[in-house]
């Protein structure tokens, strides 16, 4: 578990600076497993309408990244991936709007 914490603060880390203010209300959790077999989850409000509710929650799970990586380096650039396509969904983009 400790590595792939280790790969997930690496992933928010690489967030640009310009863009992590907005994630003021975010929290970030990992989970073992989905039941519907998701590497991610985006919930809350977008950024344009931050501040409305409850927290925004991006939420990782561990497994899936697990069973999608042969290699540290693998499982490191799959959390990445993961994190910046739940954080595009913070700023309102859609599935189809998402380069990853």
């Amino acid at each position: 578990m400790k590595q792939f914490e280790a790969a997930a603060q690496a992933a928010i880390d690489s967030i640009p600076e310009e863009f992590r203010s907005y994630l003021n209300n975010t929290v970030f959790i990992i989970e073992e497993s989905s039941d519907e077999g998701l590497m991610g989850l985006y919930e809350g409000a977008t950024a344009l309408a931050a501040g409305e509710g409850m927290p925004e929650r991006i939420t990782l799970y561990k497994r899936a990244h697990e069973q999608a990586s042969q290699t540290m380096e693998e499982l490191v650039a799959e959390v990445q991936r993961t994190i910046l396509h739940e954080v595009g969904h913070h700023f309102g983009m859609d599935e189809d709007d998402l380069p990853f």
